[in-house]
């Protein structure tokens, strides 16, 4: 199915990956490490899983020679397509008020920053510890300590609508 695209939506979705990557290119060398390539799809509202990254998504961005860095050229290539097909949106918030609520079994609204943060270390693919940073200063409430969960699917689901990702 061949999806005709815009010059304009095209030069802004460039200059999105551009300043995106550009984060992550510290040196301005052209390339990030393929641990940042994760982080840099989020950022830009695709979500794919861990499995995803290691299995199609890194290979799809490396030439013959497997390496540990990713050059921007490859990146655009790749991020372009994952946004213009919608692959990888991020969950509903339904979705995520109901992921919740299974670690909060006895409806507080709540859960303790120390149990989260444990959560997200040890069980399914871990946070890194840039990612577990980033999601606890948005996430926790600083004078609690503790993560209402509710407030925070609220703030995503804004930040999301208004960044554009769930625009079809």
């Amino acid at each position: 199915m061949a999806t005709t695209h815009s010059a304009d939506m095209d030069t802004y979705l460039r200059a999105q990956i551009r300043s995106a990557f550009d984060m992550f290119d510290k040196d301005r060398k052209g390339c990030v490490i393929q641990e940042e390539v994760s982080t840099i799809m989020r950022y830009l509202g695709a979500y794919p899983s861990e499995k995803d990254i290691i299995k199609k998504i890194l290979p799809e961005m490396q030439d013959d020679e497997p390496s540990t860095f990713v050059t921007y050229e490859k990146f655009e290539k790749k991020m372009l397509e994952v946004m213009y097909t919608h692959e990888y949106e991020p969950d509903t918030d339904e979705t995520l008020l109901a992921a919740f609520r299974v670690l909060d079994p006895e409806k507080k609204g709540y859960i303790d920053a120390d149990t989260m943060k444990e959560l997200l270390m040890t069980k399914g693919t871990p946070f890194r510890e840039k990612e577990l940073e980033g999601f606890m200063h948005v996430a926790k409430d600083m004078d609690t300590v503790k993560i209402y969960y509710e407030d925070y699917i609220s703030l995503l689901t804004q930040e999301l609508e208004h960044s554009g990702a769930n625009n079809k």
